[in-house]
């Protein structure tokens, strides 16, 4: 009975367990389902997002942003008047080896390290290759972080040429332990040229790494030159964090000038050369197109140290001076217009003494030889007698002293001069005749009692040469980039008509007999007739002219016969020497002859064509106008081109007959630059928004780094090579 009884007692126990097993696969296989389902709905979603949704998770990721950095703008450029760069911005770069990483490449180093001695020391060329390969063994043992290479930055393809070498070629940062510094510099690749006009930039950027000028054009045209910085976002993209441009920077626009470099060199080095010959104070020259205004050369030099002269003030526009005797031409033409005289009269001046109420006496500067007795009013602008034009201005004012003012006023001798650069000063000259002592009409018919700056002397004297219409001075023509204009300028007529034309004729005389019979006979070329006045008047100093020296100026024109450039020279205080105007006169008289000999050209339109000449030339690819242009004056062989309205043309090359194919610029695509000029060529590149690099020597673009056709993003790099035709 107790074994029935346990019998069925193990049965109940099986069956139990029986049904706990079956229970738990019941449940396991419940949750093995459970986790199948899971799996597929992951694998789903997975393969979702990454193909259909993908976009859109990219630009959600582009939200995880590590921090923001500034891309900092290319300043603009300035040009001359033939648009070649004086200031530039080009990237420089300061290089340096990491020997203390980890991953550094010891056995690469060793076997390369004569041959790179050698590559450092013809590149930099401040040590020769043994120096560099003892500092770099030196510099491996102590395991330097940083190692610099070499005491100056180089250029973008000095670095290109340097990564080609075979211990750079091929190996990451981390093996070959170069880093680069990049650094955005301001250059002049003609040195000192223009120094104050031109201006120079601060040395330190502010906080958004933008730089601005401190002088000259490059501040008074700073916020156009400087641009607009740009901001990236640092996103992750595994396994590293990548720059994303968030804003795009903008370049400044280029300001292009009126200034012509050979013209500027030439009265730099003659105004230089007279004063370090003289050892004057100061120097200052300004060269102006007698038609249009332009100013084509700004020169101004202070004496540093003995024979040392640099930029340092812009005396031909801030320094308020007393003009003397070139201020006579204003004051005879005045006279002339009135008809108060006649050139041809007689005017007795004596001995050159002139005595006007109490104590007020005019001198001569001959009186100690005893004056020029009886000169005609011609004469008393050749000799410069102060008695003649004194007289000739009371003869014909009288004591109509409002009259006396008004002519200047209507002459627009004080008129302020609306230049480009900052500081320009307005002439003083006390405009309520009630306030004139008996001494201020006389006294100012030469010169004293007004201070000017001599840029408006010269404006007077361009308006004489150009037959009586006088224009303002102007520096730049226009600042722009690309279709964008900032600035823009045109020639200015301040007055159309200053006096009449027989009272601008007898003044133009009296002026070249300053020169063929005159005070000025010293500056009478050969080569190139001058027209001018000379001046001399005492400086003020301390209060007192006294000790204080003189400043001597020559102010003209030339040619005489059809003036094209018009110049005044003004040197302060010469020591050792009689302070004439022959001083500035003999810079002038260089400046014109040199000027003339290297600026002559004729009309094309005016040379006859050779009909035994043959052509070989090859067109370049540009702008449609001016290939057309091209090819009708060199006769080049060409396969007719239509261009079908499209603005450009590109050179597809062809043996006996030129091929060229008309395309129009597309915004993201890359057009033919190859076979066009380096000008047009960096004009379209930049327009499309690319960072242009030139390497080579030469006016035409051989290779461009991205092919025709391929697709192009804002500030992308463009490296064209180029080549001389």
């Amino acid at each position: 009975m107790g074994d029935e009884l346990r019998q069925k007692s193990n049965q109940r126990s099986t069956l139990q367990r029986t049904k706990r097993i079956h229970k738990g696969w019941e449940l396991y296989m419940k949750f093995g389902l459970l986790l199948v389902l899971l799996a597929i709905i992951v694998l789903v979603k997975v393969t979702i997002i990454s193909t259909v949704q993908a976009r859109k998770w990219e630009a959600l990721v582009r939200y995880s942003v590590k921090s923001k950095s500034a891309i900092d703008p290319l300043r603009g450029n300035i040009y001359s008047d033939q648009d070649v760069p004086v200031a530039i911005t080009v990237p420089r770069y300061e290089i340096a080896l990491d020997m203390g990483s980890a991953s550094f490449d010891e056995e690469a180093f060793n076997e390369e390290l004569d041959d790179l001695s050698k590559t450092l020391s013809q590149l930099f060329g401040d040590k020769s290759a043994a120096s560099y390969r003892q500092g770099l063994l030196q510099a491996r043992q102590k395991r330097s972080k940083y190692y610099r290479l070499g005491r100056r930055e180089i250029s973008y393809t000095e670095l290109q040429d340097l990564l080609q070498h075979p211990y750079f070629l091929g190996r990451s940062r981390f093996k070959s332990g170069l880093t680069t510094t990049k650094y955005i510099r301001r250059e002049h690749p003609y040195g000192n040229l223009a120094f104050r006009t031109i201006g120079r930039i601060m040395n330190e950027p502010d906080s958004l790494g933008v730089t601005h000028g401190n002088s000259g054009l490059e501040m008074r045209f700073d916020s156009l030159l400087c641009g607009k910085a740009g901001v990236n976002r640092w996103v992750r993209v595994p396994p590293r964090w990548e720059p994303v441009e968030e804003v795009p920077a903008t370049n400044g626009m280029d300001v292009y000038t009126t200034l012509n470099v050979d013209i500027q060199d030439i009265a730099e080095k003659a105004l230089r050369r007279k004063l370090i010959e003289v050892d004057a104070d100061w120097g200052c020259v300004v060269v102006m197109e007698v038609e249009t205004g332009a100013v084509k050369a700004l020169a101004n030099l202070d004496r540093m140290s003995e024979g040392i002269y640099m930029e340092r003030t812009n005396h031909a526009l801030a320094d308020l001076i007393e003009p003397g005797s070139t201020f006579k031409s204003i004051s005879m033409l005045g006279v002339l217009e009135h008809r108060g005289v006649n050139p041809e009269d007689t005017v007795d001046v004596g001995n050159g003494l002139y005595t006007i109420g109490r104590g007020l006496t005019i001198r001569d500067h001959n009186a100690h030889k005893g004056g020029y007795g009886k000169i005609t009013y011609n004469e008393a602008i050749y000799f410069s007698s102060n008695v003649g034009v004194a007289k000739a201005v009371m003869q014909t004012y009288g004591n109509d002293r409002q009259s006396y003012l008004d002519q200047f006023n209507k002459m627009n001798i004080f008129d302020q001069i609306d230049f480009e650069i900052p500081g320009t000063a307005r002439p003083r000259f006390q405009q309520d005749v009630e306030k004139w002592s008996t001494s201020t009409m006389p006294w100012s018919s030469y010169g004293y009692e007004i201070l000017m700056p001599p840029i408006y002397t010269l404006r007077f004297y361009n308006a004489v040469a150009n037959n009586g219409k006088m224009m303002e001075p102007y520096l730049v023509r226009e600042v722009s980039r690309g279709d964008k204009i900032g600035y823009e300028r045109e020639p200015r007529v301040v007055n159309k008509q200053i006096a009449s034309s027989r009272a601008i004729e007898q003044l133009q005389t009296m002026l070249r007999g300053v020169v063929t019979v005159g005070t000025g006979t010293a500056m009478n070329s050969p080569y190139v007739h001058i027209s001018g006045k000379t001046g001399t008047a005492q400086r003020l100093g301390g209060g007192s002219f006294k000790g204080a020296g003189h400043n001597v100026t020559f102010c003209g024109y030339f040619p005489s016969e059809r003036p094209l450039y018009s110049c005044i020279v003004v040197v302060s205080r010469p020591r050792g020497v009689y302070p004439s105007g022959s001083i500035p006169g003999m810079v002038l008289r260089e400046i014109a002859e040199k000027t003339i000999a290297t600026s002559y050209t004729q009309p094309l339109g005016k040379v006859l064509p050779d009909s035994l000449a043959t052509f070989g030339q090859m067109v370049l690819g540009g702008t449609t106008d001016g290939v057309k242009h091209a090819i009708k004056y060199t006769g080049a062989k060409v396969e007719r081109p239509h261009s079908g309205g499209a603005e450009w043309l590109s050179h597809e090359g062809g043996d006996s007959l030129q091929i060229f194919i008309p395309f129009s610029p597309e915004v993201g695509v890359m057009p033919e630059l190859k076979e066009m000029s380096v000008m047009d060529a960096l004009y379209l590149a930049e327009k499309l928004g690319l960072d242009v690099r030139l390497t080579g020597k030469g006016g035409v673009v051989a290779h461009q780094s991205i092919n025709k056709g391929g697709r192009i993003r804002h500030g992308q790099l463009l490296i064209l090579t180029l080549r001389n035709e």
